[in-house]
């Protein structure tokens, strides 16, 4: 039985544009009459222009979220989510809809969240607990612990209006974390805090997450993947997707460029030895409307070569990675092209993407010569030269999910070529 502790239920936000106060008698009357025929409601809802100077922050959001559950709140800047996050967190109310969760629900959305500043740290943590319903018995229960995590010490018994941005942080976070609430909502306030502090609460979220319920909003991807299986995407102020958290970093990143399957090197970023003795000119990708792929696949290329110098046992080298790390693994060719001066040559290439699991991700294309003592020389490289996903293979995993826990490179099996032709 599913166990739903949030839910939202065609949650919409509407706000009114302009400045605060100047309103007309006649103003207040036509929108207290719009709120309740709702008609200038309905007409803000079609689209993003506003109407009479109102918009929607958010329109028409649904969800639910199981208790465990740690979930990523994505999306580009203005879509929604911390207008979200506070209808949560029942600081403004929604326009339309409803929210309702079970339990305690704690949050830290900016620095300074729920303190009074001319109270101290620890008169602050008293008065958070209290909010969240507990007893003054069980807050110094835990007193020590928030004060230990928080790293604040001696200055537990300062007025927090003294503190600094990160120390605000610090105590924010250790209050709202220690206090177990049933739903921790943490905007990317962390961000402030120091590198060490906010790897330390990824590791006290990650705790958490199992009995009780998480959600993260971050523009880092790399620290959504180490806390969050699973993701909301908004755009435009709607949610566009539920489900997989790498499918949402897909969106995020901007799917559109997986189809694209004929891409053009003449006008792209080149390193390497920048093309002076051979250059890789266009990259098809075969058989694809758009770069998708179940796992175990393989991606067919052909890539056009132009040699400017005599050259020969030149070598494709395919470098794997994903948003928010470095290169994740690596495939070599065998030595597929010798040619002379002037010649253009289409290459067959075949990658294998066995070992990778579910995601998406950029592979920069390196064409180089193994010299006698096996050192790799540049003749020209492409650093984001095509773009593709990983989907998940059921008849290959059983229908068990990829939980994947490679760190660093590693090798895919060796890059096959089929062969090449003069062009």
């Amino acid at each position: 039985m599913r166990d739903v502790v949030l839910s939202c239920e065609n949650v919409s936000k509407q706000y009114r544009m302009g400045q605060i106060g100047l309103s007309t008698l006649r103003d207040d009357i036509d929108g207290l009459f719009a709120r309740f025929t709702r008609k200038d409601a309905r007409a803000g809802a079609e689209g993003q222009t506003p109407q009479n100077g109102k918009f929607y922050a958010l329109r028409d959001v649904s969800f639910e979220v199981e208790r465990g559950s740690a979930i990523a709140l994505i999306g580009r800047n203005g879509a929604g989510k911390s207008t979200l996050l506070k209808l949560i967190s029942r600081i403004t109310a929604p326009t339309e809809g409803r929210i309702t969760y079970k339990g305690r629900l704690a949050s830290l959305l900016e620095v300074g969240t729920g303190f009074n500043p001319h109270l101290t740290g620890r008169e602050n943590v008293y008065l958070n607990g209290a909010i969240m319903g507990l007893t003054r018995a069980e807050i110094s229960a835990r007193l020590g612990e928030i004060i230990e995590f928080s790293e604040i010490g001696g200055f537990i018994d300062t007025p927090v209006k003294r503190y600094s941005s990160g120390m605000f942080v610090k105590l924010g976070f250790a209050v709202a974390a220690h206090l177990e609430p049933d739903i921790l909502i943490c905007d990317e306030v962390l961000a402030v805090g120091d590198t060490r502090f906010q790897e330390k609460c990824i590791r006290k979220m990650s705790d958490l997450a199992g009995e009780h319920t998480v959600i993260y909003v971050s523009h880092n991807m790399h620290t959504l993947r180490q806390l969050c299986t699973r993701a909301l995407y908004l755009e435009e102020g709607r949610l566009a997707y539920a489900g997989e958290l790498e499918h949402a970093i897909s969106l995020y990143a901007g799917a559109s460029a997986l189809r694209d399957t004929h891409i053009d090197f003449a006008n792209v970023k080149h390193d390497g030895n920048l093309g002076k003795l051979a250059r890789m000119e266009y990259l098809d990708i075969n058989g694809v409307i758009s770069c998708e792929y179940p796992m175990g696949g393989n991606i067919s290329l052909s890539l056009g070569v132009h040699a400017l110098e005599d050259v020969k046992n030149l070598r494709v080298n395919s470098l794997i990675s994903r948003a928010g790390s470095g290169t994740l693994a690596s495939s070599l060719s065998a030595p597929v092209y010798t040619a002379q001066a002037g010649d253009r040559t289409e290459l067959e290439l075949s990658l294998p993407l066995g070992g990778l699991g579910p995601g998406e991700y950029d592979a920069a294309l390196w064409l180089c010569f193994t010299d006698p003592i096996g050192r790799m020389v540049s003749y020209d490289v492409v650093p984001n030269a095509f773009r593709f996903a990983v989907t998940q293979n059921l008849e290959l995993n059983e229908g068990m999910l990829w939980n994947e826990k490679r760190h660093g490179v590693f090798r895919l099996p060796d890059t096959e070529c089929g062969g090449k032709k003069r062009i």
